[in-house]
Formats: C-alpha cells, structure tokens, sequence
C-alpha cells in the first residue's frame, strides 16, 4: 500500500514545552550543564539539543525517527555527565537521578525500535494529531513491552485481568458510579452487567493463544504485543461467541481513512438472523440478529482498536466462514480493497507469509488476493524464506484450531497464559 499523504504532528517550539516528556532539556541537564566542574564538558551539548529540537518534523513517518535521534544525543549527555559526576565525587548529588533518566530513555528506546511499525500505524491511527497523542501511543507500547512495562508505566496494578482493566480504561467502557461492574457493549450499543452468564465479555481481537515466536515476524516487528489494550473491545456473551466462531465479522464502515476509523458488524450466517441475541429486561424489547447486521459499532470516546488486529481477525473470519460453508456470506462482506489505506502506512501482515499460508493449510486460495494486497505489507530487506516458512507453519497450526473451534476450548488456559505473561510484564495481579 502506498502513502499519499501523511498525518500532521504539530511539534510545540522547545522553550514553549520545557517539562514535555518530549524534550531535550529537563530540570536535570540544565542543572548539570550550570554547574561549574561539569560546564566545559556539557555545554556544547546545549547547541547539538536545540538544533536537534529546530529539526522537529511535522509528519509521524518522520517523527519516530526524530525521537530516536534525540534519545541517542541525550543518552550521550547523561553518560558523558555520569562520567563527570564521578571525577567530581558528587555522586550523591547527581547519580541516582542520571540513572533514573538514562534507564528511561533506554526503555523508550528500545520501544521505539522493537514497535516502530505498530507505533506509527497507531499514531497515523491518532484523533489528536499533536505530540500528546505520541506520548499515548508510547505509554501503550510500554505496557506490553515485555521488559518494560513495570519501571516505564510506574503504576502498580493490583487488578485481578489487567487486559480487561486495560481495554476498559482504553475505550471509556465502564460505566461510572454504579454499584455493579457494568460495561459498554459496542455492537449492542449499551452497558450491561459484566457478571453473567450472559454478561459482557472483554473479547481478544487476535486470540491471546496466537502468541508465538514467528507472530512478531508476521507483524513485521519484534513484539507481537497481544496484550495491548487495542487487541480487545467488549461485547455481550452470545456476540463474542459468535465472533470466535466466525459467525459474524468486523469490518470498516466507510474509508479505513477516516479518523477515527468506524467499523460495522455482518452477520455471516444467515440462520442466525431471526434468532433472538438479547431481550430487556425491563420492557421484553427483542433484539434478534438481522438488527444487529450491517450495524456500526458504538464507542464512548474516539479510541479504537488497532487495524492491524481487525484485519487479522477478518483474515481468519474468512477462513472459518468458508469452512463452515454458510450460505451467501461472501456476497456480504466488503471487498478487500476496503482494508487498503492510501493515506496510512504500511500494510498489517507480511504478504509472503500470507501466500505461503495456502499450501500449509492445504488450501490453493485461502484468502481472495484483494484482501491479501490490501492489508499485506513486503519488506525485502528483513524477508527470510526460512521464518516465512516456519511462520507459515505455525500461523497454519493455529488457523486450522481456530476455523475448527478448538481454540474455544483453550478459552481458560489463553486467560491463564495472558495472566502469567503480563504478570511476567509487572502488571499482573497481586491477588
């Protein structure tokens, strides 16, 4: 997919954002540079700081770049002052603090490196075109930066589903001020009770069961980050049910372009639709599929979920739908070229993965070519034939589980998996 045009990110003037986590001077290096034994050695990083921040870039494609630029040139300053704090035997004044910032801006470093792709998709995907909306986008991908999350979030969580306490905090979901846990259903469009059954259900977007070695390859970055709260929405039981068995898809409504991108539900099995899906309580209102089809998804503030999930997710909708041989399904859904953004970059998943996909599978076409040319990606200088294979293979183990339904039987031990995962992350509960 091409790039035509690219997402603004206005960049404040740097005397104008002093305490931004985006700048270059802090309370820190401007104490540094002042002091006397340190000056000769840290004054000239004042001019290389200010020319970097002249520099600032007004597009997110070159703004990742940017910020990694000026990582690197503060990450030099605080080791060259570390070293002048040492030979100046005030380390109790200054070290604890250089640390402290040195171990922050490496983390945010290797963020940036391991993520790139999904933070700039997010950031393209951004209602807030500012710098703010980077610092979001940041703090996302540190959660589920699996050496990271605990010292860059700093915030203990003691919940006992961090995802779901995640996703709600994402998307605006829990209602407030009620005496019981109630959520915002986004296909139903209203807050039902959590507790069931039914109740309402974080659902995964890519099944946390997913996680593998080779996802990371197929994303086309180095951290698959399925437990990033754009990885879920909620829905009502019986929807989610339906969403894991492929009876039902997600899919754009209107231009993938649009910000924020909207999405609607499509009801695949047409035998469904005269079937009840929920009555009110309080006034015997039934709600039955056919009104639920072809309906646009309800949210309670601009958040969304990622693309790159809903794509695969739509990927393996196709799939079970196929198998599952439902009458007149294909007619219903979108053509892929939906998925294809002129104006976001890159694609979702590494094209040559998704061709090797049809012989594991056994399958000569297991998705149409629109679909595959609008959401795949080619990236020649990190293709390898061996991980396209291996990924394949692995991606074709867990197809065939999810379109045969066997994944649903993993539901407690995915729960459990993700548990270990992001406890492992310092986010895990202490209960």
């Amino acid at each position: 997919m091409s790039s035509s045009k690219q997402l603004t990110l206005p960049v404040t003037p740097e005397k104008q954002r002093s305490d931004s986590r985006l700048s270059m001077r802090s309370t820190l290096t401007d104490e540094l540079i002042a002091t006397p034994e340190f000056s000769p050695k840290l004054s000239p990083f004042k001019r290389t700081f200010s020319q970097i921040s002249d520099d600032a870039p007004q597009f997110a494609s070159a703004f990742i770049h940017w910020r990694l630029q000026c990582l690197d040139e503060q990450i030099k300053f605080l080791t060259t002052a570390q070293e002048a704090v040492i030979k100046a035997k005030k380390e109790e004044q200054f070290m604890s603090r250089i640390l402290q910032s040195l171990e922050d801006l490496e983390s945010e470093k290797v963020v940036l490196i391991s993520q790139r792709r999904f933070l700039l998709q997010d950031l393209e995907d951004a209602t807030l075109a500012t710098s703010d909306a980077y610092i979001a986008e940041l703090e996302y991908a540190f959660a589920s930066a699996s050496a990271y999350g605990a010292q860059s979030l700093k915030q203990p969580r003691t919940e006992r589903n961090p995802f779901k306490v995640g996703v709600a905090a994402y998307l605006d979901s829990k209602k407030p001020h009620t005496m019981y846990d109630m959520l915002f259903c986004q296909v139903l469009g209203m807050y039902l009770p959590s507790a069931g059954p039914p109740g309402v259900t974080c659902a995964h977007i890519v099944p946390f069961s997913f996680d593998s070695k080779q996802l990371p390859y197929m994303f086309g970055t180095e951290e698959a980050a399925l437990t990033s709260p754009r990885n879920g929405m909620f829905l009502f039981d019986p929807i989610e049910k339906a969403f894991d068995n492929g009876q039902i898809a997600i899919v754009p409504h209107g231009s993938i372009d649009q910000n924020p991108t909207e999405w609607k539900v499509v009801v695949l099995q047409n035998d469904l639709l005269n079937k009840v899906i929920y009555q009110d309580p309080y006034n015997d209102q039934e709600t039955k599929w056919k009104d639920l089809d072809g309906k646009k998804l309800q949210w309670k503030n601009n958040n969304r979920p990622a693309r790159r999930y809903l794509y695969m997710r739509y990927a393996l909708t196709w799939l079970a739908a196929r198998r599952a041989g439902y009458v007149g399904w294909q007619a219903k859904v979108p053509p892929g070229t939906m998925w294809a953004s002129p104006g976001k970059p890159g694609g979702y998943l590494r094209n040559s993965i998704l061709r090797v996909l049809a012989s594991k599978i056994g399958d000569k076409a297991p998705l149409p070519q629109d679909v595959i040319l609008a959401g795949g990606f080619d990236e020649p200088q990190s293709h390898n034939v061996v991980k396209d294979h291996a990924g394949a293979l692995t991606l074709s183990v867990l197809v065939r589980d999810h379109v045969e339904g066997k994944l649903r039987d993993k539901k407690e031990e995915e729960e459990f998996d993700e548990a270990v995962a992001e406890e492992m992350m310092g986010l895990a509960p202490g209960l």
